[in-house]
């Protein structure tokens, strides 16, 4: 595989430049010093001829280390066949810049290609370890929503490596979070959008920062036991260079076989299945992405996006055991993850099976899109069920273990997981398109305040949230609290699940959207009002609850493994208006009624119960404590029986730990 990320090893800086072109094609590199940019003019540039690679054809490349070149820092840029007007950037840049188009920068010092030290002695203090996969909470962050203008009525985000550094990170360590799953940061053209159309893959976002901030960003992230992951475009690119220079080698025209069925998102389609030759030159971009962000930025995994899309099991594959090789190489003794996200929820990538390619696991873990919609119906008294279709008690036992999952469409089970760390199980994404993946806290409002006469539309929650300590009303203040309580409940299932949780910045607090979620432009442009987490007591003590669910998530030794048991269901749970109480147990692997275990108690059905009597297994009273206890409830008691009695409010789960 050509060496053409100009980087080997993380330490030292490749002297040359490489890229593809199709064979016999004339390429010129035309390059001027940075400093020189008051008399800005590409075409004047010097400009040098570059090479083709013995032995590999359709790659040309330069010396930069022979070229005699003062020290400095160079733009440069590609000219192919002679047409100077259409200037080409380097699509393995590894330093860019911006100036009437997009180019290449590279370094000279003492006449030899360089790049700017960055010491990552400091990486790691005392009792910050990196976590295992199945001690995970994951953060999602879209890097631009982590900042916005101040002014309410303009929602721009604005988010950047720094901004994160200084204004959140030690937020985030306090709230328990233990590892960032980054939405794309790799240079894209969307300048307020997700970035989900990468231009430049070896270089962040030039409006999110430098490398240098992105590196700072991850050794202060890793500084504080949170580990990086990278959610990476490999489906599609959008405006990356490589379309230009061969186009057809890297990817698809609409007419490829490869191409059917296939979302281009706008943008051009990679090739991934070999060519004529057996030559695979987008999987070796990619593999070589994989390299350069592990040993480059110490990465400690990768979030794969569309991978219906891409649709080559074989190649994805490939990728998660090179990038696995290469952390490995790197990093011995450090976790690492390759997760998916299957629109088509086929839990079997991830499992070990003859009909996976190799007979192996394609991925370790996939985002579990029927846990979200399971408990989504849950807690809006959706979920049901037919005669001869799965009972409600079976769907409730798969979605807390994850043993099977609900397929709504085809009303039928599918296969689960085997292990926690399969699936990464969340309330909300960053996707909130549709009504039903709108923010989990619109989700739960928006019902109850059309339920007392009042609109539930994204404008109407926006002000309730806005105005809880100002105009809003006795009958809205109550319906917020209400949906806060609803929504610590529906903390505790997430973080008691068998699955790694994973939270969409804001969530934690019960942020809530301020554009209209249903515009796939708009979505994308509403970033988390930070303001919010103080504005009103409710906000305030759902995150100190969620941060007490995330300590116990990543500190319990029955949460990091997959034992669960269920111990208690109403007998008329499976009615259609009976009661739905349900108990169940996180074992760690040992009898029910011993100690280190967790207890939790949920209902899910609109009745409440101020005194509910239940089965009970721990007998030492004195050592069961409640866990993120809700804010109005009657003590969990023993009765004379050898049951235990509690209060249980509509919608309401509690916990406990013996």
């Amino acid at each position: 595989m050509p060496s053409n990320s100009n980087y080997t090893n993380g330490t030292d800086i490749e002297p040359y430049l490489r890229i593809p072109a199709p064979p016999n094609s004339c390429i010129e590199m035309r390059f001027a010093d940075l400093l020189q940019r008051d008399h800005f003019n590409p075409q004047s540039w010097h400009s040098i001829k570059m090479k083709p690679v013995a032995g590999q054809s359709g790659w040309f490349e330069i010396y930069l280390n022979t070229l005699g070149l003062n020290d400095g820092d160079y733009e440069y840029e590609f000219v192919l066949n002679g047409a100077a007007d259409r200037p080409i950037a380097d699509p393995y840049a590894v330093h860019i810049t911006r100036f009437g188009g997009y180019r290449g920068v590279f370094h000279i010092r003492k006449g030899c290609r360089w790049q700017q030290p960055f010491s990552w002695d400091d990486e790691f203090t005392p009792g910050n370890e990196l976590r295992n996969n199945n001690q995970l909470v994951i953060y999602e962050m879209p890097m631009r929503w982590m900042e916005s203008e101040p002014e309410k009525s303009r929602q721009v985000g604005l988010g950047t490596f720094e901004t994160v550094v200084f204004a959140h990170l030690d937020r985030l360590k306090d709230l328990g979070i233990n590892a960032i799953e980054l939405l794309p940061v790799q240079d894209s053209p969307d300048t307020l959008n997700w970035g989900y159309g990468t231009r430049f893959f070896f270089v962040p976002d030039i409006d999110m920062g430098l490398p240098v901030e992105l590196k700072f960003f991850i050794k202060h992230c890793h500084r504080r036991g949170i580990r990086v992951i990278f959610d990476v475009v490999m489906n599609h690119a959008r405006k990356c260079p490589l379309s230009q220079l061969d186009y057809p080698r890297f990817f698809l025209s609409s007419k490829d076989p490869e191409a059917y069925g296939r979302d281009s998102y706008g943008g051009d389609l990679f090739r991934y299945r070999p060519d004529a030759d057996g030559q695979t030159p987008s999987r070796d971009f990619q593999l070589r992405m994989a390299d350069y962000l592990i040993t480059e930025y110490h990465a400690d995994g990768f979030r794969i996006d569309e991978f219906k899309g891409i649709n080559n099991w074989d190649f994805v594959q490939q990728f998660r055991d090179h990038a696995w090789h290469t952390h490995q190489q790197a990093f011995p003794s450090r976790p690492f993850i390759v997760i998916a996200e299957d629109s088509w929820r086929r839990t079997i990538i991830t499992h070990q099976r003859p009909e996976n390619p190799n007979g192996r696991k394609v991925t370790d873990s996939m985002w579990n899109f029927a846990f979200r919609d399971e408990l989504r119906r849950a807690f809006s008294g959706h979920l049901y069920t037919e005669w001869g279709q799965p009972s409600r008690r079976e769907r409730i036992r798969w979605m807390v273990s994850g043993g099977q999952t609900w397929d709504d469409w085809n009303r039928q089970a599918q296969p689960g997981f085997y292990d926690l760390s399969q699936a990464v199980n969340y309330l909300t994404s960053h996707d909130v398109e549709k009504d039903d993946e709108k923010r989990i806290m619109n989700y739960l409002l928006a019902p109850m305040l059309e339920a007392q006469g009042y609109r539930g539309t994204v404008d109407d929650i926006r002000w309730v949230t806005d105005n809880i300590k100002t105009d809003a009303d006795d009958q809205q203040r109550f319906l917020h609290g209400l949906a806060i309580e609803r929504l610590r409940s529906v903390f505790c299932l997430l973080m008691t699940s068998v699955g790694i949780p994973m939270i969409l910045a804001g969530d934690e607090f019960g942020d809530v959207h301020d554009l209209d979620h249903t515009n796939w432009r708009l979505k994308m442009s509403d970033p988390v009002d930070w303001e919010r987490l103080n504005d009103s007591d409710n906000n305030r003590n759902l995150w100190n609850k969620v941060s007490e669910l995330i300590s116990l998530r990543t500190k319990h030794p029955a949460l990091s493994r997959n034992e669960t048991e269920f111990f208690h269901f109403h007998p008329d749970f499976d009615l259609n208006d009976g009661a739905k109480v349900f108990a169940y147990c996180r074992t760690g692997g040992i009898e029910l009624g011993a100690g280190d275990q967790i207890v939790v108690i949920g209902n899910i059905g609109p009745q409440s119960y101020p005194q509910y009597n239940l089965p009970w297994h721990w007998m030492d009273m004195d050592a069961v404590r409640e866990v993120a206890s809700p804010q109005h409830y009657a003590p969990l008691e023993r009765n004379d029986t050898g049951s235990v009695r509690l209060s249980l409010a509509p919608y309401q789960i509690r916990m406990f730990a013996t």
